[in-house]
């Protein structure tokens, strides 16, 4: 979990506060490989805890499903 909180602190320094040069760019280089080594953080979670993998999957799906009705609606309305 530290390492998807140092992901997150370093993305947010990157983002909103006024950083320039070199710092930047070593900012940027620790965003990405700290992003990278997260991603098997959180599979390495996920194979632990299956169960957490659920409401996620249930919040992506209600949102596409909503994305995709907007979508229709908007379309007939109009034609």
């Amino acid at each position: 979990m530290g390492l998807i909180a140092f992901f997150l602190v370093t993305l947010f320094v990157y983002f909103w506060l006024p950083v320039r040069g070199g710092l930047k760019t070593f900012l940027l280089v620790l965003i990405m490989v700290s992003g990278w080594l997260s991603i098997f953080e959180l599979v390495s979670i996920l194979e632990a805890r299956p169960w957490v993998i659920a409401p996620i999957l249930i919040i992506v799906g209600s949102v596409i499903w909503k994305v995709q009705r907007d979508r229709k609606r908007e379309l007939k309305k109009s034609v």
